[in-house]
Parts: C-alpha cells; sequence; structure tokens
C-alpha cells in the first residue's frame, strides 16, 4: 500500500490527549490516528447504510414524514 505524508495542526491540548491514547494503545500517532479515521468511516458508512433501508421500509410502510416517525415512536 502507497502512503501520504501531510502536515496536521492540532491544538496543543488534543496532541497530548492524542498522544496519551496512543501510547495506552501500543501505537505511534500515525498508526492512532489511521485506525480512527478507519473507524469514523466504517461508522459513517454503517449509518448511511441503516438510514437507507429505513427510508426504504418506511416507504414500504407508507411513512412521508419524520413527525410520522415521531408519532410511531411516541405510541401515537
Amino acid at each position: 500500500m502507497s502512503t501520504k505524508t501531510f502536515n496536521l495542526s492540532l491544538p496543543q491540548t488534543l496532541l497530548e490527549k492524542l498522544d496519551k491514547r496512543a501510547k495506552i494503545d501500543y501505537s505511534s500517532r500515525s498508526e492512532y490516528i489511521r485506525k480512527a479515521i478507519v473507524s469514523q468511516m466504517r461508522t459513517e458508512e454503517a449509518l448511511e447504510n441503516l438510514f437507507d433501508r429505513s427510508n426504504k421500509k418506511g416507504a414500504k410502510l407508507g411513512i412521508t414524514s419524520e413527525q410520522q416517525v415521531y408519532d410511531i415512536i411516541a405510541g401515537k
């Protein structure tokens, strides 16, 4: 896998937290950030898939608004 290097500016307090977490994880800053980015992207993809499936199911059930969803949750 080819890699690219880039600069990243962080506030000092965030950098300190990053270093602390990376040390706990027995990894470098770069490895910790790579893992965090991959994790975030997987989470976003999972949420997008969930919303897509929910919208399709809602359409099949005749749900046309968010208010209808809130009403169903509230038991109205």
